[in-house]
């Protein structure tokens, strides 16, 4: 029966329905359920994985290990009315914490030892292309009115989130976004 409605889209219940329907199932530890929304919700999953991350191989890791969250923790799951929204939050708080992971501990190579000197030309070359794309930034900085500049000093240098911003800019929070 859930087979035909998920292919099909059409049946008496409402998707919601459907939706709670699987869910409780699943909670109940019945695989099949499980496999039914994986089935149903994989393909939207991932294609909201990859605008979250061009990573695929993050993003299907990402939903797999969902999945199995779910599955090993099914007795303990809440009541879900939307199991699209649900999963969506689920997967953008999954890839959040498994990129934030990362960034922490990066991946290392066996060269770990391999050492290269840099000659005083590199140096030089160096210090050359960073003193350019300094003047340049300046430069686009001088363009930018004084609210960009300020928005952009209070988000990016004090790291303060966006409605602390708009409130001492006396701004509405979709305002500072447009600023910055």
């Amino acid at each position: 029966m859930f087979n035909s409605i998920i292919a099909s889209g059409h049946d008496s219940e409402s998707p919601s329905d459907q939706e709670i329907e699987l869910w409780s199932r699943l909670k109940k530890g019945d695989k099949k359920a499980l496999s039914l929304i994986y089935a149903k919700y994989f393909s939207c999953l991932y294609n909201y994985g990859m605008r979250i991350t061009k990573d695929a191989g993050l993003v299907e890791d990402c939903i797999q290990d969902l999945f199995i969250e779910f599955w090993n923790m099914r007795e303990t799951l809440s009541e879900v009315k939307n199991l699209k929204y649900y999963f969506y939050k689920s997967l953008r708080r999954k890839i959040a914490h498994t990129l934030a992971v990362k960034l922490r501990h990066p991946a290392t190579d066996d060269l770990t030892s391999f050492e290269i000197e840099l000659s005083d030309k590199t140096h030089y070359l160096y210090h050359e292309v960073n003193s350019d794309i300094q003047k340049r930034l300046k430069q686009l900085i001088h363009t930018l009115t004084a609210n960009q500049k300020e928005a952009i000093f209070l988000i990016y240098f004090d790291q303060l989130p966006y409605e602390e911003v708009a409130a001492i800019m006396c701004l509405k929070v979709k305002t500072v976004y447009n600023l910055v």
